[in-house]
């Protein structure tokens, strides 16, 4: 058999094709990202870091999935020390540029190279989506983080079936992969985009599973009218 597409291995994944998918894109992957968004990505980051705590000195911060860094470099003037965590190298060759190096280590958000219970605050900005199993990913970030510590999970949402939803579906599907397309050199990781978002499931069944895999809480906000979505979870305190 040949190599899997974008298209055959959405459902299941494949860490390889994925991971393929980013290192292709990684040079104009900010670029799209400011552009597909109209900039409301990274008033979205602030957000993050706001429900984090606002100020973080003092406080280890590491960011899964941190891509080229644009998280992190937001954890990072909030005061806190920041590690982040990415599967592909080349997208994390161009996060020193904006952040000092040394804080950065290739991994997976499956499996990661971070010592249990270490960090106070655990990020994950437009990740989730990618991982073969989400369930290990919530367990992971659960590991990795103090008793009491949050983590905070930013990802894509889908709107109500209003006026505004069927606009942004009609955009998702026809719209952002030849744009993406334009601005990457690779529409077919806009298409997956398109197919994984529409795939997800709702905040409601995605808080419900991280309580069911040990968070203490959880709740959520819809961010752009449900385009996106924060989850907010609580690590247990110790007994």
């Amino acid at each position: 058999m040949g190599e899997r597409t974008l298209t055959e291995a959405k459902s299941d994944k494949d860490p390889k094709v994925v991971q393929g998918m980013f290192a292709r894109i990684a040079g104009r992957y900010d670029l799209a990202n400011r552009v597909l968004s109209g900039g409301v990505d990274t008033r979205w980051r602030r957000r993050v870091v706001k429900r984090a705590g606002g100020d973080l000195s003092g406080q280890r911060a590491v960011d899964v999935a941190c891509g080229t860094g644009d998280l992190a470099v937001v954890l990072d003037r909030a005061g806190a020390d920041v590690l982040g965590v990415d599967f592909t190298f080349e997208m994390l060759e161009h996060a020193p540029a904006k952040l000092r190096p040394g804080v950065w280590v290739q991994g997976d958000a499956l499996a990661m190279p971070v010592s249990s219970g270490s960090a106070d605050v655990v990020t994950m900005a437009f990740g989730l989506r990618n991982v073969v199993d989400r369930r290990q990913c919530f367990r992971e970030l659960l590991r990795i983080t103090k008793p009491g510590g949050k983590v905070l999970i930013l990802e894509f949402g889908m709107p109500d079936r209003d006026l505004f939803g069927r606009v942004y579906r009609s955009y998702l599907t026809h719209v952002l992969p030849r744009i993406g397309g334009a601005l990457s050199g690779d529409r077919a990781a806009y298409r997956y985009l398109d197919s994984t978002v529409q795939e997800w499931p709702d905040a409601h069944q995605l808080s419900q599973e991280m309580l069911e895999d040990g968070f203490a809480s959880v709740d959520h906000e819809r961010l752009f009218r449900g385009v996106a979505c924060l989850h907010v979870a609580v690590a247990p305190s110790e007994v």
